[in-house]
């Protein structure tokens, strides 16, 4: 029994790193690629018919030149890359705040028409982004936002996906001690700062997380309400095929970075606060 047993861990774990390589294979990789010349690229890839003329996995001649290009010779990749984060970073902390407060209203508050609000927003959870790109567009044409980072910054700040997030992280705290701070005459913010929020670390971590991803990656948006193709962020030109080809490698691993280091400073916190849900 103690074999087989054996033989279906081992089995269990090859087909996990089987699939572990097969994932990471295509960052891999870009990330060989990425220190080949840019000549050694365009004759390995053909970027116009999508195809291979010869496949590589080492390098013929270990070469800096793509990131020579991205940071000195081709600033627009630079521009983009902060383009990305002054849209990526103010609708983070913006939905933190909202999305924190507005769960510690539906977790543990009571007011008419609670559940009612909370299900309208569970139901714009499940909405599409692209069913509300239009009518998105004529209202932000309304009120002069086309064109703005804002645009972009007010639908992630409002996102009924963190306040549900939240809320489930908000649910586990005890309502005896909120019970007992207002007995002690603490308000309702004195609440929220030293007992909520202390108690959600875990889950505002995770929307951190996972609103940085989301934001950092977004296309449609931008295409869309943006007509200066100056204040585009990186996410555009990597998926549009409007990037050099020669240094795109470099690019994707440039865009590749802020979010891996994020995701490995917060993932024990990304993990606990799923298990709560």
């Amino acid at each position: 029994m103690k074999s087989k047993s054996k033989v279906k861990k081992y089995l269990r774990y090859s087909l996990l790193i089987v699939l572990t390589l097969i994932f990471l294979l295509p960052v891999f990789f870009m990330v060989i690629s990425s220190f080949m010349s840019t000549k050694e690229v365009s004759e390995m890839l053909n970027f116009n018919t999508g195809e291979f003329t010869s496949f590589k996995l080492i390098p013929g001649d270990f070469s800096l030149e793509q990131y020579y290009r991205v940071f000195f010779r081709n600033p627009q990749y630079l521009k983009e890359f902060w383009n990305s984060v002054l849209i990526t970073f103010p609708t983070v902390i913006c939905q933190l705040i909202v999305s924190s407060l507005a769960a510690f209203a539906f977790g543990k508050l009571k007011f008419p028409g609670r559940d009612k609000i909370f299900f309208v927003y569970m139901i714009l959870l499940i909405l599409p982004i692209q069913v509300t790109l239009v009518p998105s567009y004529f209202m932000y044409q309304k009120i002069d936002l086309l064109n703005n980072v804002m645009s972009i910054i007010l639908p992630g700040t409002f996102s009924a996906f963190g306040i549900c997030l939240l809320r489930q992280n908000v649910r586990y705290i005890s309502d005896a001690s909120i019970e007992a701070a207002r007995v002690d005459g603490a308000s309702y913010f004195k609440i929220f700062f030293r007992i909520i929020l202390p108690q959600i670390r875990g889950g505002l971590i995770s929307l951190a997380l996972l609103t940085f991803v989301d934001t950092w990656g977004v296309i449609e948006q931008p295409l869309i309400y943006f007509t200066d193709r100056s204040k585009y962020p990186l996410s555009v030109s990597l998926s549009a095929g409007s990037a050099d080809t020669q240094i795109i490698f470099a690019c994707g691993v440039m865009f590749m970075i802020p979010a891996l280091l994020i995701y490995f400073l917060g993932e024990k916190d990304l993990r606990s606060s799923f298990t709560r849900i």
